[in-house]
């Protein structure tokens, strides 16, 4: 059984970081500024697989490193579900 690491951007130190395999925000972020800082978050680190940010209106901003970009109205902060893994 593999795990992955999960590391929340806004209160961890690099070292937790530059370990994970999903990095997430709960801050709320305009949906152009979390889809750039996103693309920015998978280049520093490059073992992250997925960052998933909060929007201001609650949607969540999803960026893999394969490529994929979602949005989704259905969820109501995915970000914050996440927090609550650590």
């Amino acid at each position: 059984m593999s795990e992955f690491v999960v590391v929340c951007l806004d209160d961890t130190d690099e070292n937790w970081r530059e370990c994970a395999d999903v990095l997430f925000s709960t801050r709320p972020r305009p949906a152009v500024d979390a889809w750039l800082l996103a693309g920015l978050v998978l280049w520093r680190y490059p073992g992250c697989l997925l960052v998933l940010l909060a929007g201001v209106d609650g949607t969540p901003v999803l960026r893999m490193r394969s490529g994929v970009t979602m949005r989704s109205r259905s969820t109501a902060c995915a970000a914050a579900d996440a927090h609550r893994l650590r």
